[in-house]
């Protein structure tokens, strides 16, 4: 009795902490999925997202003086714990606590105690109560009753189990506890936690609209946020940072440790759950399925959509189904959620830009959110077609529609990596062109909307060669450019030197573009133009 006591004033006085005063996220993206990749658009997916966030969070408590467990409830569940950093108190300890509120947790902290068991009885289907102990759980539920030990889930005939209180260790939000030391002064606390959590991605998506005559593009633009943490954070200020964010890649050896962490962690996701099975009358063949007594409700919500699909398109002008990018793995019918409008404002953060939203907002629990980030824009550019020509070969021919992002273009703001779905006004309304990738352009940059080659059949690159004198290293070449459509068109043609071949003596004047020759020229309707050089083959080098 005497040690029993002294154990009780020895343990140290928990206080919760149950939710955060304010809450700041920045969103961070998946540096692993390329500009023409789509971000996983399914709120209900079990495969983590790639992104991650910085979570910053302030919380007011009052704790007594000396040592204290301070009990942080509600940070997000997929935080990182070693990076958990907490200001304006000193922190003798950290733990973060995975033990959530559900059927297997409260079966792990009741085992060996009483509980109330509520059967419906055979006859007459009332309730009927009685007292029995937990004896065995939670992976297989046995309970010491009057009427002897019996195996739940093989009897099959119990209702619910009532339990008397929940486990002091046990929380129905993910934990970041931390133990005060004994020079605590105690009193009214103001601290600041900040940490980082996986399982968050974002991408920009654009929506345009050429108008009637292809010479303007309407532009509208959002940032997508998703979040496949189990966590809701309410009114919290949301930004996101755009560019290259570089992270150290784990070891095979650490991926794999890792992954064996989760499948053994009982309180993991997919771990949560109590499921037995048993063979009730004795002989296989006559054995039926009994599905989990107590399976939980999912974690999270999703808030009520406006659905917004979009089709990538090969056809062209009106095409349908996916460009090459979707049909090498990428989603072309994302269902987009979108759930505000107000506009983020930018700013610097070094090299990476940061977008905030003017407004604080939710983010849901495993959901998926949309808002606008910057003003509707009328952009002035053009379109053309466009090849490589590397040292001996034609290579990337596109039909792309092209500005500058400058302000006399209509732009002139960083534009973030994400897709375009574009469309065009026709006598007949809004018609839909296609969907394609957009990469990360910084102010002054040449932008290139590449587009499924409308008329393409009728725009032909095509080269001939032309042998030097015997013994020469050289040849001629002529590359033509032949418009076999209605409209006059504009070509460029980049000219790149290789290892093997440097480019020459060119028959036109050309223009340079970071460091490289390109000839630029308009093709009349059933015309075509042509450039002569000369292509010299470089001795080849030795590999050292």
């Amino acid at each position: 009795m005497a040690l029993g006591l002294a154990l009780m004033l020895a343990a140290a006085p928990i206080v919760v902490s149950a939710t955060p005063a304010e809450t700041a996220i920045t969103f961070y993206p998946d540096s692993a999925r390329a500009a023409g990749d789509a971000m996983d658009m399914d709120p209900n997916s079990h495969e983590p997202l790639g992104g991650f966030a910085l979570l910053e969070e302030v919380r007011e408590v009052t704790v007594p003086a000396g040592r204290v467990t301070l009990r942080l409830e509600g940070v997000a569940g997929s935080i990182v714990p070693q990076s958990a950093l907490l200001y304006d108190i000193t922190a003798a300890e950290k733990n973060f606590d995975a033990r959530l509120l559900s059927q297997r947790g409260l079966i792990d902290g009741f085992a060996g105690q009483r509980v109330m068991i509520r059967r419906a009885d055979p006859v007459t289907g009332k309730p009927v109560e009685e007292q029995g102990t937990i004896l065995s759980g939670p992976d297989a539920l046995v309970l010491q009753t009057a009427r002897g030990v019996e195996a739940v889930q093989c009897e099959g005939s119990l209702n619910m189990l009532l339990f008397p209180g929940r486990p002091v260790d046990l929380t129905a939000k993910p934990t970041l506890s931390v133990e005060l030391p004994d020079s605590n002064q105690g009193g009214r606390l103001r601290l600041r936690l900040v940490y980082l959590a996986g399982n968050f991605d974002w991408q920009a998506d654009y929506v345009g609209t050429f108008s009637a005559d292809g010479r303007t593009l309407a532009l509208s633009s959002w940032l997508t946020l998703g979040s496949r943490d189990r966590t809701r954070f309410e009114r919290a200020q949301v930004g996101v940072i755009a560019g290259v964010i570089k992270r150290a890649a784990p070891t095979e050896a650490e991926e794999q440790a890792a992954e064996a962490e989760r499948e053994a962690d009982p309180y993991g996701a997919d771990n949560i759950a109590v499921s037995a099975g048993c063979w009730p009358l004795g002989r296989t063949a006559a054995a039926r399925a009994n599905g989990p007594l107590f399976t939980p409700r999912p974690f999270g919500e999703v808030e009520a959509p406006i659905a917004l699909r979009l089709e990538g398109g090969w056809g062209g002008w009106g095409g349908g189904g996916c460009d090459e990018a979707d049909e090498e793995g990428g989603d072309c019918n994302a269902d987009i959620v979108v759930t505000g409008m107000r506009r983020a404002d930018q700013s610097d953060v070094g090299d990476a830009k940061l977008y905030t939203l003017g407004h604080r907002s939710d983010i849901g629990a495993r959901s998926i959110k949309q808002v606008r980030f910057l003003d509707d824009r009328v952009l002035k550019g053009e379109f053309l077609h466009h090849v490589t020509y590397r040292g001996d070969y034609l290579d990337d021919q596109k039909f792309s529609y092209r500005l500058t992002n400058d302000k006399a273009s209509g732009l002139g703001v960083p534009l973030p990596r994400g897709r375009i779905a574009l469309f065009q006004q026709t006598p007949l309304g809004r018609h839909p062109i296609g969907e394609v990738p957009v990469k990360e352009k910084a102010v002054g940059e040449q932008v290139d909307f590449d587009l499924a080659d409308a008329g393409g059949d009728d725009v032909d690159f095509d080269q001939d060669e032309d042998d030097g004198p015997d013994g020469s290293n050289w040849s001629r070449v002529t590359l033509t450019i032949t418009n076999d459509g209605e409209t006059p068109i504009t070509a460029e043609v980049e000219f790149a030197d290789t290892a093997e071949h440097m480019l020459s003596r060119f028959s036109r004047p050309l223009e340079r573009r970071d460091g490289r020759p390109v000839w630029r020229v308009v093709v009349p309707p059933d015309k075509e133009r042509t450039i002569r050089f000369r292509r010299t083959e470089l001795p080849a080098r030795e590999d050292y």
